[in-house]
């Protein structure tokens, strides 16, 4: 029988690798070359958003499945190009290597934006955090 951890911790370690792993993402969309006034243009959440389920064990992280989800009233988009199912491989597992998930099952939500991948949600066991840092059991 697979044991969780307990869900504080693991709230804990998640909630700081998603912030961590959002301020890397600012600190990128900062280099670039910005709107005609210089100032960075954030595009927020816009691209396709995937769905990521991982199974790691000892700290090996192996995607087993990625799942496309349509924003309303948005058509099929079918498979990821391999250029894409490569940045979302590598971007949910810096994540869970920074949020310290040893064994279990994951499940992370990636939208792939113009400026680069951008981690919305991730669910370790039973406990679910976002960008915002709620966390839910």
């Amino acid at each position: 029988m697979k044991h969780f951890p307990d869900p504080q911790p693991v709230t804990e370690r998640l909630s700081r690798a998603l912030r961590d792993l959002s301020a890397v993402e600012r600190w990128a969309a900062h280099t670039g070359t910005g709107g005609p006034d210089g100032a960075v243009v954030d595009e927020g959440w816009q691209g396709p958003r995937f769905g990521v389920a991982t199974e790691s064990c000892d700290g090996m992280h192996e995607v087993v499945g990625i799942t496309w989800s349509a924003p309303a009233g948005g058509g099929l988009c079918g498979e990821p190009a391999e250029a894409d199912r490569v940045v979302l491989h590598s971007s949910v597992r810096a994540l869970l290597d920074m949020a310290e998930h040893e064994s279990g099952p994951a499940h992370t939500v990636v939208v792939l934006t113009a400026r680069g991948p951008r981690v919305l949600s991730c669910r370790l066991g039973g406990t679910t955090v976002t960008v915002t840092g709620a966390g839910t059991d």
